[in-house]
């Protein structure tokens, strides 16, 4: 009971890292969840992203005219501001909502339409525009882009057509230019916010389970590791047997004390959804959020047997962290990357937690949903039995040496 107490105060003698690691991240999961916003079933209607722009046309040509009249059909054409830098610079300076305002300016050279042609025949290098960003970044570079489209267009019917005019090339620039794709809205079916919301906890609340039974399990492996310790808990009348197990308790307490503490603040922050969901379900859930943290305390546990100290055990914590659940697809959608990454993804538990959590939560728990679930807590759980099995091979050879 001794060794149990002392590695449990080993654990307590660092009252920041659980608080930090478990409570605080564990609280920002709690923030991220209930911003994420899933209205998408609502939306029945493409509508472009706007920007405002202001466009200073010091060419005054048949393509500068044509290229601010895109412009202008594209976005929001900013007029009635002077050319002078203070005037532009007080547009770009201004938020979205107030008259006047732009997220970007663009500067026509001038000979820009004698250039563009020029070039463009000759198979060089297409003049560009001189752009100025405000504080919309973001509409900015899309506005920057479609310019930059049209210059290619203008630049492409120019070369096509070696003797047309130039309102000919601007005309078939402007043709070219209204051609876009057809896009259409496709409806996701999300069986209810609730269970959207308690996924989105559960999967970021995976770092915080991780890193902080990393750090926190591994600081009691090896704090009792300490040779000058060992070799006083030799002098004592305990067995090596026992106060391994001892150990092992105490590690086992801190990582179920750290998961629960975690999952209890998404269950206590979204104690409306979990109602709506059900309890069995979100039980389920949970299940498979205790499986995974089986997974760091195995790898606190192997770290020790290594020798690793509290910092290696802080940066492994948050590196592996992060790692796991960016590749479990709580930070972005697997679906949404390249197929090496979906790939990888499969050697990691959480990516078979975060499956589970979606099944568990969703509408219809059949018996071969059910499988599917039991089949991604075997292979979590595998996950924690390998890297253990590993940690004792490490400490065993440790110790004959």
């Amino acid at each position: 009971m001794s060794t149990f107490k002392t590695a449990l105060r080993m654990a307590l003698a660092h009252p920041l890292y659980l608080l930090i690691y478990t409570v605080f991240i564990s609280l920002m999961g709690v923030f991220i969840a209930a911003s994420v916003s899933w209205n998408s079933s609502q939306l029945t209607e493409y509508k472009p992203y706007d920007a405002n722009v202001i466009v200073v046309d010091r060419d005054d040509s048949d393509l500068s005219r044509a290229l601010t009249k895109h412009l202008g059909s594209r976005f929001e054409l900013v007029t009635g501001v002077g050319d002078d830098t203070y005037d532009l610079a007080d547009a770009l300076s201004k938020s979205n909502s107030a008259k006047g305002s732009a997220d970007c300016v663009f500067f026509i050279p001038e000979g820009f339409e004698g250039d563009l042609v020029a070039a463009a025949r000759a198979g060089q290098a297409l003049p560009k525009l001189d752009v100025t960003y405000g504080a919309g970044t973001m509409a900015a570079a899309l506005s920057s882009a479609e310019a930059s489209r049209w210059i290619s267009l203008a630049g492409a019917a120019a070369a096509l057509e070696p003797t047309a005019s130039n309102g000919g090339v601007a005309k078939a620039a402007e043709h070219a230019a209204a051609k876009r794709a057809e896009v259409e809205i496709e409806q996701v079916k999300v069986d209810s916010t609730a269970a959207a919301t308690l996924e989105s906890y559960f999967n970021f609340g995976a770092y915080a389970i991780i890193s902080s039974v990393i750090v926190s399990v591994g600081l009691v492996f090896s704090g009792m590791n300490e040779p000058e310790r060992v070799r006083r808990m030799d002098a004592g009348p305990i067995s090596e047997r026992q106060r391994s197990l001892a150990v092992f308790a105490a590690a086992a307490v801190l990582t179920v004390c750290i998961w629960f503490v975690s999952s209890m603040m998404g269950v206590a922050g979204f104690a409306g959804a979990v109602a709506e969901v059900g309890v069995g379900r979100v039980c389920l859930a949970l299940s498979a959020t205790f499986a995974l943290a089986c997974t760091p305390l195995a790898v606190g546990f192997a770290l020790s047997s290594l020798g690793a100290r509290e910092e290696l055990l802080n940066g492994v914590g948050n590196l592996l962290g992060m790692l796991m659940t960016f590749l479990g697809g709580a930070w972005m959608p697997l679906s949404l990357m390249g197929s090496a990454v979906q790939t990888v993804a499969h050697f990691v538990p959480t990516f078979w937690v975060n499956d589970a959590i979606s099944k568990a939560l969703a509408a219809d728990l059949t018996s071969a949903v059910l499988g599917d679930i039991a089949c991604d807590l075997g292979v979590t759980a595998l996950f924690a039995v390998a890297i253990a099995a590993a940690g004792l091979a490490l400490a065993r050879a440790k110790s004959r040496a």
